[in-house]
């Protein structure tokens, strides 16, 4: 792992959470807090892929384990905040990274992609910040990163129900932070919103939806950089929040698309 990871962060003897850590921004951020030295659990839906993630880390030399988490099971939630209290008993950091998109068109109807998209996109990170903060209240402090997207800052033709998720995530992430401050202690909590990513996700999209989007390539050229973000450049800003270093930042969200926005 390269860029922030090199000596100016230290999360030695921290646990780290990040839920959709089988890929994409989910995996490069566990990669990037564990090359700081954070302990990190990798959640996913996906078991095979958050081993997998796990045992990336390993062999770089971090420490991580991997389970199976339905991030809209809030059961499940309360199951996996038990299993902690009986192996660490604390979260120093929660990483929200899971996350689907779906293709909709509000004159069509959008009752089933709304759905599916509030209810892992929102529901998951509330249920994982509810679940982080029974950790982080007694001990005054923690971090929490929510994934958002530059897709929660404006209209979103042929994908509403994504961007008005995302949009959720920020408002809810600017509401935690204040519950948190008024209720004293060192809880921060901010969301990261990037831009057209290069993971397997967005790609799914693209091959999906080639005709309504009108295609990668034509998507990505009416945005400055004329490229999508790498997972890394936005697992860096994840990795900073998650840090000391933001010790004055929180319910803050933050763009990371490259002027994609402007």
């Amino acid at each position: 792992m390269s860029g922030l990871a090199e000596g100016w962060i230290d999360l030695t003897d921290r646990i780290a959470l990040v839920t959709g850590a089988a890929s994409g921004i989910g995996r490069a951020s566990a990669r990037a807090l564990a090359a700081a030295g954070a302990t990190v659990l990798a959640l996913d839906f996906n078991e095979a892929g958050a081993a997998e993630t796990a045992d990336l880390i390993r062999a770089d030399g971090g420490e991580a384990t991997a389970r199976a988490l339905d991030v809209t099971d809030e059961d499940a939630w309360t199951a996996l905040g038990d299993w902690i209290a009986e192996t660490w008993d604390r979260i120093d950091v929660l990483v929200n990274s899971a996350g689907v998109a779906r293709f909709d068109r509000i004159e069509e109807g959008m009752s089933r992609t709304y759905r599916e998209a509030f209810a892992v996109n929102v529901d998951g990170s509330l249920f994982g910040m509810a679940m982080a903060l029974r950790f982080m209240r007694p001990a005054g402090k923690g971090a929490i990163v929510n994934i958002s997207s530059t897709a929660s800052l404006k209209g979103n033709p042929g994908m509403a129900s994504y961007g008005a998720s995302k949009a959720a995530i920020s408002h809810f992430t600017r509401s935690a932070a204040l519950e948190c401050m008024r209720a004293g202690g060192d809880i921060r909590v901010n969301a990261v919103l990037p831009g057209f990513t290069d993971t397997a996700m967005a790609q799914a999209v693209y091959d999906q939806f080639d005709d309504k989007l009108g295609g990668r390539d034509k998507t990505l050229a009416v945005f400055a950089a004329g490229r999508p973000a790498q997972p890394d450049e936005i697992a860096n800003m994840v990795l900073f929040l998650a840090s000391d270093r933001a010790s004055f930042v929180s319910g803050s969200t933050i763009s990371v698309d490259r002027a994609q926005g402007a």
